[in-house]
């Protein structure tokens, strides 16, 4: 870790592991390693390759498991009881995060390195802590194809169960879908990330998968 003497913020070197937090009502929701790609100005890059292994909610065995992903979240989330259990990611995946934007842009990859579309994931604004940021996801995602030619939801049903048990608040619905007008509107003019060099971007090969710390927990 460096520091921007500018605006006092401790930065990220390439290279550095460190944990990405979702955190719900003060909550650990999940977590999982990534390596720091670039950490300068208001732009943060991150990368989680095939096989990272990271920490997901499941449903405790005192109650029974739901029928759908998404009522099964929406009850843990609920009831504040769940489980954490191993699960390797499964695609190779650049993050491209900005302060204050409620979404983050991901790039995957295929095995040959070719671009798999644009996915964005919505989420809260990123906050930094000692050991890596804290945020939360917020169901919505968005497909965007490689060449922008079209787009479509990803779980828009588990956004609006959500909504409806109370678990995102309507203003917070609001801001995820001016957040979505804003990238449809940076995906038409050809506007940074769509107008980047990430998609033609390759990891460090002596970088390893990123395991996470003894203080994965520590919110």
């Amino acid at each position: 870790m460096k520091t921007d003497n500018q605006h006092g913020i401790h930065r990220w070197s390439g290279g550095d592991v460190i944990v990405v937090q979702d955190v719900f009502n003060d909550t650990l929701w999940a977590a999982r390693p990534v390596v720091v790609v670039e950490d300068v100005d208001d732009r943060l890059v991150l990368w989680c390759p095939k096989g990272t292994v990271r920490k997901v909610p499941v449903t405790p065995p005192s109650r029974p498991e739901a029928g759908t992903r998404g009522e099964r979240l929406a009850r843990s989330l609920a009831h504040g009881d769940w489980l954490f259990t191993d699960s390797a990611w499964d695609v190779s995946t650049l993050w491209l995060l900005r302060e204050d934007d409620w979404h983050a842009v991901w790039l995957s990859f295929l095995e040959s390195g070719e671009q798999w579309g644009w996915y964005i994931n919505f989420q809260e604004p990123y906050r930094r802590t000692a050991h890596g940021i804290q945020t939360m996801d917020l169901a919505l995602d968005m497909i965007v194809e490689p060449d922008r030619s079209s787009w479509r939801w990803k779980d828009e049903d588990e956004f609006e169960l959500f909504i409806d048990r109370g678990l995102i608040r309507p203003e917070v619905a609001a801001r995820v879908r001016q957040e979505a007008e804003m990238i449809l509107g940076q995906a038409e003019r050809d506007a940074y990330p769509f107008n980047s060099e990430w998609p033609r971007w390759s990891p460090d090969p002596c970088w390893p998968v990123p395991e996470l710390p003894a203080r994965w927990k520590l919110v």
